[in-house]
């Protein structure tokens, strides 16, 4: 197996490149684009992803990309698990203030 002559990204590349990501991200935001590999974000803050595609390699914008949608459908389930547990313990407890009041009666 051969090593080929990788250049690696210096810590300042690195943070070039969050940058970059993050302002995209942040415009993806305001536009209410979460997939930016999606036709409708092709449009969408040109500048910035030219920006942030130049300043990542390849590997880390389709990483960047994935983990974003990701992130963001982990959190949908995350509170709709939210929304259901509270729904939950506000069922527990107003069956259990039935159950007393009954037991009261």
């Amino acid at each position: 197996m051969t090593q080929e002559n990788v250049q690696h990204p210096s810590r300042a590349d690195r943070q070039v490149c969050w940058k970059a990501r993050d302002a995209y991200y942040a415009c993806l935001n305001k536009a209410d684009v979460v997939d930016p590999s999606k036709p409708e974000a092709a449009n969408i803050c040109k500048d910035l992803r030219e920006q942030y595609e130049k300043g990542c390699m390849k590997s880390w914008v389709e990483y960047f990309n994935k983990r974003r949608v990701l992130e963001v459908e982990q959190k949908e389930i995350l509170e709709r698990m939210r929304a259901q547990h509270k729904a939950a313990e506000e069922r527990a407890a107003a069956e259990a203030a039935a159950k007393s009041a009954k037991q009261q009666s």
